[in-house]
């Protein structure tokens, strides 16, 4: 069974809890990052986590060849999200935690290490918040667009 990026952001937002926190996938700007964050979980306390998600071998090492090393201070933790079969990768850095992909079909999350916490980490301010709750909320749109889209192309071609 191919495991996609989209299947490992949903179970990060069931595990981590997107009632209780606020979990964003994509991030690339608003933040101030040099780089994307695949999902970013901002907690109550204003403390944010990224999540990388790495669905093949190749993914896991190419990760390797950036030059940020997901160093951030708006970062508190890193975590990887894993492929099953992808968790003993030495490549993996050893600040990050790992969450693996469980069940047939996929349907949690197992902690096989947590991550070192970034002492220097800074809460996120309020307009840094603000700004990653409106990038939540733009990809809502963007995903009803899509949805809205498949079934106009459903509907015409059955037609």
């Amino acid at each position: 069974m191919k495991v996609t990026a989209q299947d490992l952001e949903i179970l990060v937002a069931l595990h981590f809890g997107m009632r209780q926190n606020v979990v964003v996938p994509n991030v690339s700007w608003g933040l101030g990052l040099r780089y994307e964050a695949d999902v970013v979980v901002l907690r109550p306390s204003g403390f944010a986590l990224e999540v990388e998600i790495k669905c093949t071998r190749a993914d896991v090492r190419a990760d390797l060849k950036k030059d940020h090393q997901h160093d951030s201070i708006w970062f508190r933790q890193l975590w990887f999200c894993v492929a099953p079969g992808l968790e003993d990768m030495p490549e993996i850095p050893a600040k990050a935690g790992i969450l693996v992909a469980r069940g047939e079909p996929l349907s949690v999350l197992e902690t096989l290490r947590a991550p070192r916490v970034n002492t220097q980490a800074r809460r996120l301010p309020e307009a840094k918040q603000k700004k990653l709750l409106e990038l939540g909320c733009m990809r809502i749109w963007t995903l009803k667009r899509a949805l809205q889209y498949q079934r106009q192309q459903r509907e015409t071609h059955n037609v």
